[in-house]
């Protein structure tokens, strides 16, 4: 056969393509696409030394501050989970009929250690006259292994466990406290507790400048398009508050820093929003950093009169059909 034209035809188009591929991979757009594909997938590889922080500062694993030091009366406490991690931790009690008192499971953020949080321990403990569990989780402080979003929800579930088997703690005033990375995982024991219609529930639930999740938080970071398109089961963690705190039904407090420079306002709003308890509170301390909420000079007010209220709402054994979110400021009104 002298002519074939699939033989003419396979040749040109092959010459095609490669001048297309060229043509395309020379772009702008291109080299924009492959560079921001190379940062995603940059950002799975090293997700979880961005996410958790455990060696910052540097001596975090290894120095520890006690209570003592702040003139806290403790106790230190290892709490051992079910895949046999050791959780080092302090449970900050009242001097005087503590047993009586509000205890707090606090959850802290990405970095650091819970020694690091005992001036804040110090203020809440003087102000709201409670009991405070620190404790770090897993490739925390003096923990063991290393961190993980599964690994931490298994640690919160073995640490309210822990608290729930002290007959010497208040078992109708247990709650949870999380700030920033620790409110994800606060909302996370909250929603399978709710799930789980827990006896006694949570007395309430506060958080701290938390964010909605992992995928939105790395698209504010990186302003990265591809991240648009990345779907959320292509995360090592994902932290998903915003589709389990509507399984919560204990009361809700969050506190909200104005000037918060890492977790936008707005994700808390979310949250807020996407909240479906009865009881709810928002507050926002307009100068309040994402690290420098806490030493607002009505802070620990805020924590106080909640606790009384939500304390008041239960003697009262009565609950409100409106998942309207009340106004902090109102709420204070009433005790001032």
């Amino acid at each position: 056969m002298l002519f074939s034209p699939r033989r003419c035809l396979r040749p040109i188009s092959g010459r095609i393509h490669n001048l297309i591929l060229s043509s395309f991979l020379s772009s702008t757009i291109a080299n924009k696409f492959l560079k921001e594909f190379w940062i995603t997938c940059s950002l799975y590889g090293f997700q979880d030394s961005l996410l958790f922080q455990p060696n910052e500062p540097d001596t975090s694993r290894t120095v520890v501050m006690s209570p003592d030091s702040m003139g806290l009366p403790s106790e230190t406490v290892t709490i051992e989970t079910p895949d046999n991690e050791k959780l080092h931790g302090y449970l900050i009690k009242q001097q005087h009929r503590y047993s009586e008192k509000d205890t707090m499971i606090f959850f802290h953020g990405n970095a650091g250690n819970i020694g690091h949080r005992l001036q804040n321990a110090q203020i809440l403990y003087r102000s709201c006259d409670i009991n405070i569990l620190l404790f770090d989780y897993r490739g925390y402080g003096k923990s063991t292994s290393t961190p993980s979003e599964m690994g931490l929800y298994t640690d919160a579930q073995a640490v309210y466990d822990f608290v729930r088997k002290r007959e010497d703690l208040n078992q109708e005033k247990i709650f949870l406290f999380g700030r920033s990375l620790g409110g994800a995982v606060a909302f996370h024991l909250a929603s399978e507790l709710g799930q789980m219609n827990s006896v006694p529930p949570l007395s309430c639930v506060m958080v701290e400048n938390t964010f909605t999740s992992i995928p939105e938080m790395a698209k504010r970071l990186f302003q990265v398009f591809v991240l648009d398109y990345v779907p959320n089961w292509c995360y090592k963690n994902v932290f998903s508050s915003l589709s389990k705190i509507r399984h919560i039904k204990v009361p809700v407090l969050f506190l909200s820093g104005g000037q918060d420079e890492l977790v936008p306002t707005i994700m808390m709003q979310k949250l807020f929003e996407e909240c479906k308890s009865q009881k709810k509170y928002f507050h926002n301390f307009p100068d309040g950093m994402h690290n420098t909420t806490w030493l607002a000079s009505d802070y620990s007010q805020i924590i106080r009169k909640f606790l009384i209220d939500c304390n008041n709402e239960r003697s009262r054994h009565s609950s409100s059909s409106d998942h309207k979110g009340i106004d902090i400021q109102s709420f204070l009104q009433q005790d001032s």
